[in-house]
C-alpha cells in the first residue's frame, strides 16, 4: 500500500476554514442576488427574508423554503398554515402542501405589506414595475404632450423634449424607411420607443426590477415586430408578390440557377425569424448583463467576504472600489438604456418597411 501524505496544520487549518466557510456566511448567494434584483423574482425584496410585497405567496414561499427551515424553525413549526393549504397543494401536490402552507404563513406574516391574492400571482417584479413604468410614461404624455385646444408651440419643458423626441422619432426613423404614408406610423414607433426606454430606465433604481430584461418581454415586443412585417408586407404587396420578392433572384429552372435560387430562398426564409430573434436577445442581453455588472462590483466586498471572512480590510477597501466602478458604469448603462430603445425601434422601422417596399 502506498504510504499516505503528511499533511501539515496549515493545510488542515485551511481545509477546517473551508468546510466551516458556508455555514457562518452562507448569507451571502450572489446567485440567489441575481435572481432577486435581476430575474423574474415573486416579490419585492431589496433585502433577503424582509419582503416588501409578495406577488405569488406560494412561490415565493417554496423559493425561501429552505431558508425558513434554517433560520426559523421555531417560528415556522407554529405557523398556521391551513388558510394556504389549497393553494399550496396546487402549486405542490399533496405530498409537500403542508409545510409550504406553513412557509406561506411565515413569508405573509413577515411581508411589510403583506401579499396579493392567487389570482394575482402571474405578477413578478420586473412585470410590476414594468407596468409603473408605462403608466408614468403614459400620464406624461397625456398630461404633458397633448396639446391644449388652439395651442400652436409646446408650451414648458416637458412638451419640449416630448415632442422633440416624438420628431426624432418621425424625421430620422419613420421618414427614411417608410415611403408611403409614413406618418402614419408615427404613432406606433413612438410608442415603442417610449416604452421600451421607461422599461430600461426604471430598472436603474434601486430595488425595481426590469422589464427588459425578461426575455418573455423582449420575445413579445419582437413578435409584434415579425407580425407587422408579414401583415403590412403581404398587404402591401400581396400575399403571393411578398414571397416571391422575398428571394432577390428571378425563379429559373435551370440547373445551374436553381439551387442558388433555392439556397437564398432558405436564406431569405430564415431571416424572418432571424430579424425579430436578434431582435429580441439584443435588448435582453443588454439590458440583463448590464445591471448583472452593476449587482457584481456592488457586491464584491461581500462576495470577498463570503469567502474569506479573515480578510475584513480587503472586504472594505473593494467594496469602495466596487461601488465607485458602480457609480461609472451607471451612467454608462443610462447610456444603454436610450440607445437600446433606439436600435430596436430603428431595426423594427427597417424591418416593417423593407418587407412593404423590397425594391428599396
Amino acid at each position: 500500500m502506498p504510504e499516505p501524505t503528511p499533511v501539515s496544520a496549515h493545510d488542515v487549518e485551511v481545509a477546517g476554514h473551508q468546510a466551516a466557510a458556508p455555514a457562518a456566511h452562507a448569507g451571502f448567494d450572489f446567485a440567489a442576488s441575481i435572481s432577486h434584483h435581476n430575474m423574474p423574482y415573486p416579490a419585492i425584496e431589496p433585502l433577503h427574508g424582509k419582503p416588501i410585497l409578495i406577488f405569488d405567496l406560494a412561490g415565493y414561499a417554496k423559493k425561501n423554503l429552505d431558508y425558513y427551515q434554517h433560520s426559523y424553525p421555531d417560528k415556522l413549526a407554529a405557523a398556521d398554515g391551513a388558510p394556504y393549504i389549497g393553494w399550496a397543494t396546487a402549486k405542490v401536490g399533496s405530498e409537500g402542501a403542508a409545510p409550504l402552507a406553513k412557509a406561506m404563513a411565515l413569508a405573509d406574516h413577515k411581508s411589510a405589506l403583506g401579499s396579493l391574492p392567487q389570482s394575482m400571482a402571474w405578477l413578478n417584479q420586473q412585470i410590476f414595475w414594468g407596468t409603473i413604468a408605462l403608466l408614468v410614461i403614459a400620464v406624461a404624455l397625456v398630461g404633458f404632450a397633448k396639446r391644449k385646444p388652439g395651442q400652436l408651440k409646446p408650451e414648458g419643458r416637458i412638451q419640449h423634449m416630448l415632442e422633440a423626441v416624438t420628431l426624432f422619432v418621425r424625421d430620422d426613423i419613420v421618414r427614411p424607411n417608410f415611403h408611403h404614408h409614413a406618418d402614419s406610423w408615427v404613432p406606433h414607433f413612438a410608442a415603442i420607443f417610449f416604452a421600451i426606454l421607461a422599461c430600461n430606465l426604471i430598472g436603474l433604481i434601486p430595488g425595481t426590477g426590469t422589464a427588459t430584461g425578461n426575455i418573455g418581454v423582449t420575445v413579445a415586443l419582437a413578435i409584434t415586430t415579425l407580425l407587422s412585417m408579414l401583415f403590412f408586407g403581404m398587404k402591401e404587396q400581396g400575399v403571393g408578390k411578398f414571397w416571391i420578392n422575398l428571394v432577390p433572384v428571378p425563379f429559373s429552372l435551370k440547373p445551374a440557377e436553381l439551387p442558388i435560387w433555392l439556397m437564398l430562398a432558405g436564406i431569405e426564409g430564415l431571416g424572418l425569424l432571424i430579424k425579430p430573434v436578434a431582435l429580441a436577445i439584443r435588448l435582453f442581453a443588454n439590458m440583463f448583463a448590464g445591471h448583472t455588472v452593476l449587482l457584481a462590483f456592488t457586491s464584491l466586498g461581500l462576495i470577498i467576504n463570503a469567502a474569506r471572512p479573515d480578510l475584513a480590510a480587503l472586504s472594505v477597501g473593494m467594496s469602495g472600489f466596487g461601488l465607485a466602478l458602480a457609480f461609472a458604469i451607471f451612467f454608462l448603462e443610462l447610456l444603454v438604456a436610450f440607445i437600446q430603445a433606439y436600435v430596436f425601434t430603428l431595426l423594427s422601422a427597417v424591418f416593417i418597411g423593407s418587407s412593404m417596399h423590397p425594391e428599396h
